[in-house]
């Protein structure tokens, strides 16, 4: 990919995304200026949340879609907030829809722009998912890490040559996790659920092992050799 190709896309992805952004703040008003009262209730922010419109949910998709396909976008928030503003399962069939769907738009770009990925602490791990004697489970895996960079992920399905629906598949797997603790984390956060936050934080916690534990495999393996 060259560089003015890698600088139109971003920034007109930026663009999209500030606008999809304004409109959702737009829609939203009543419900922030409700937040932010004197009297703050809960159940009018609630109720103010919840209603209005299902049309609202696209564009949290687009955001969620837009802001997976541009690397290094922190989505964390936004997918936080489509729990909030729509419920556990709904919030969470949003994030999912959104993320496989930036996730895909962003493979098909970088397989339609060739370019090497430059180094990174983080490619000798995106090596060693790729190289799993299942693969797939492997590629699955790094989409469920939150840390990992998706950029690097997304290079190593491009490398790894599967079919369209593999890539797919091993997309919509690894981002059931981040997409269900966020749905329902945004949920509890709104709805003073504490036991379900905990909850979502140990989950997180032990994704981040997850993460820890496949780093020490691959300082293990470098010492090894």
């Amino acid at each position: 990919m060259k560089l003015w190709h890698k600088v139109f896309l971003i920034t007109l992805g930026i663009l999209i995304l500030i606008g999809l952004l304004f409109s959702i703040w737009t829609s939203y008003q009543d419900a922030i200026q409700t937040f932010f009262a004197y009297a703050f209730d809960r159940q009018t922010l609630i109720n103010l949340l919840r209603h209005q419109g299902k049309h609202n949910a696209v564009l949290f998709m687009a955001v969620i879609a837009i802001g997976s396909a541009i690397p290094g976008m922190p989505i964390a928030a936004v997918a936080v907030l489509s729990g909030v503003c729509f419920g556990s399962w709904l919030g969470f069939g949003i994030n999912i829809v959104g993320t496989v769907l930036g996730n895909l738009l962003a493979v098909y770009i970088l397989g339609e722009f060739p370019h090497t990925a430059r180094p990174s602490r983080f490619r000798p791990i995106a090596d060693r998912l790729k190289n799993m004697n299942h693969p797939r489970l492997g590629l699955s895996i790094g989409y469920a890490i939150p840390m990992l960079p998706t950029l690097l992920v997304n290079y190593a399905a491009i490398e790894m040559k599967m079919s369209f629906k593999n890539k797919a598949l091993c997309i919509l797997i690894g981002s059931l996790p981040v997409s269900f603790l966020y749905a329902f984390g945004g949920d509890a956060l709104l709805l003073g659920n504490t036991k379900i936050v905990i909850i979502v934080v140990i989950l997180v916690l032990l994704l981040f092992g997850l993460y820890e534990i496949i780093r020490r495999d691959q300082r293990i393996i470098k010492a090894r050799n």
